[in-house]
């Protein structure tokens, strides 16, 4: 236990904050989870109002053909953009090249992926709407090649990123606010999708080249091959990524139907939200990373074990949250047609913990160029995911695939452990003590509150504030 002489003066405190608080990483993270939380609180009234018009069936058509093209994606070889990224951190003035080299790759091999997506649709699936929803999902794959939001990510100018995303949000919202009335207009949800995903493209385009002076250079063949070569394992790995993340959507469409994988995404689709917080960690994170690694390992090590609390200290309220009040979060987005998710999003509740678990672990250890460790931590979880899914949506439809949904993180982490205790050190297991606990007070007090008059709102907000010593402790032991 620390003793009074290790905890900090206050005003040593303070005065880290705010050197903290200056640095160009507070200022990547503060704009880019400001700009986040106000797209994802925007995207839940539009992820809400999309179930509510589609319904469980049409809405699992919807997200069959997402999923479809998802798989069609892998073609892409998703490993190249990370690649960029940290080439990019490392050296930024051959930024013009590396974006040839990645963006021209991937549009030859989004080419190829969309015709096989093309050809699966017309020989394997016989419903003419569910064929028509797949092609226009696949169309996503060359906007996906041409992407260039990742050379900002390396560049450190996620502030630029936020703000792209924010507008794109806004229109995407604004769109399916004006164009999407009824079931009939399930055509116009993945082509509404491309056109905004074309729009900031073109925007990030024109202030790399524009504002930026980024000068596009063509590389050599040779550096092309070389890119490929590099990236391959990480390309792999992501592969892998995307086929556990959607091999339950597909197994459920076989199994039991789209109106149940509806039911399924519904809960589903608010993991991937609360999931967004160790998504722009790393992606205010991963650059500094990068470059600490080259020039301190030791402090990057320090840095690298600092993500790891930060992920735990966030992660538990989340999985409070979704374990306590999920008929409420269901009720509130989805209205009473999906009640039957609230099993669903309870036991999602400790794919939250898991899947922040092995972002703040496991994502360190690409920038240690640990790529091969990822792999298998990525197989360990496809097997799980695609294994767990074959044995137990058949038995238990969407039920048995939230099951196989909060173990397949649990295996990823498990597997990545020793790998990161060679390469950073201690596992800091005592970092999930005081969140558990704050955790656990939250979720008591919400079930008792369920039992009282109390309005929604406020029994909300009673249960966050009662994290938030838990957060102070956890933010003084950072800043020490």
């Amino acid at each position: 236990m620390d003793g009074p002489a290790s905890i900090p003066h206050k005003s040593t405190l303070l005065a880290q904050f705010a050197r903290i608080r200056r640095s160009p990483f507070f200022l990547n993270l503060a704009s880019l989870g400001g700009a986040t939380v106000a797209s994802r609180l925007i995207g839940l009234i539009t992820l809400g109002y999309t179930a509510r018009v589609m319904g469980p069936e049409h809405y699992g058509i919807i997200g069959f053909g997402a999923s479809v093209a998802a798989y069609a994606g892998i073609v892409i070889s998703p490993g190249l953009m990370t690649w960029g990224a940290r080439e990019l951190a490392r050296d930024r003035a051959n930024a013009g090249r590396y974006l040839v080299i990645v963006n021209l790759t991937q549009l030859v091999l989004a080419l190829l992926a969309f015709s096989g997506l093309i050809a699966f649709a017309f020989l394997a699936l016989s419903d003419p709407v569910e064929r028509t929803v797949v092609i226009l999902s696949g169309l996503v794959l060359l906007q996906t090649a041409l992407a260039a939001e990742w050379v900002l990510n390396g560049l450190e100018l996620v502030r630029v990123t936020a703000g792209i995303g924010l507008v794109s949000t806004c229109i995407s919202t604004a769109g399916l606010l004006l164009l999407i009335r009824s079931p009939e207009h399930l055509y116009r949800v993945p082509l509404l999708s491309l056109g905004v995903g074309l729009l900031s493209s073109c925007i990030t385009y024109a202030v790399l080249l524009k504002r930026l002076g980024v000068r596009l250079i063509l590389p050599s063949a040779r550096e092309f091959r070389t890119a490929l070569r590099a990236s391959a394992p990480l390309g792999v790995t992501l592969a892998l990524v995307v086929v556990l993340h959607h091999a339950n959507n597909l197994i459920i469409r076989a199994f039991v139907g789209q109106a149940e994988l509806g039911m399924y995404l519904a809960s589903y689709r608010l993991l991937e939200l609360a999931t967004t917080v160790p998504a722009l960690l790393g992606t205010a994170f991963l650059p500094r990373l990068y470059r600490s690694v080259a020039d301190s390992p030791e402090a990057s090590a320090r840095e690298a074990r600092l993500f790891a609390q930060v992920h735990m200290t966030l992660a538990f309220p989340v999985a409070a949250m979704f374990l306590a009040e999920a008929g409420t979060i269901i009720g509130m987005v989805y209205g009473e047609s999906y009640l039957a998710a609230v099993t669903l999003l309870r036991i999602m509740s400790l794919a939250v913990l898991f899947n922040f678990a092995i972002c703040g672990y496991s994502n360190c250890l690409i920038a240690f160029g640990r790529d091969r460790v990822m792999l298998a931590v990525v197989v360990a979880s496809a097997v799980v995911a695609i294994g767990g899914g074959l044995l137990a949506v058949p038995v238990l439809g969407a039920t048995g695939a939230a099951i196989v949904v909060a173990g397949v993180d649990m295996a990823g982490f498990l597997v990545s452990l020793p790998a990161y205790s060679r390469t950073i050190g201690a596992l800091q297991f005592g970092t999930w003590t005081l969140p558990a606990l704050g955790g656990g007070c939250m979720v008591a007090m919400s079930f008792g509150l369920q039992a009282t008059p109390l309005p929604v709102w406020l029994r909300i907000v009673l249960v966050m504030s009662v994290y938030l010593p838990f957060a102070w402790a956890g933010a003084r032991r950072i800043l020490r």
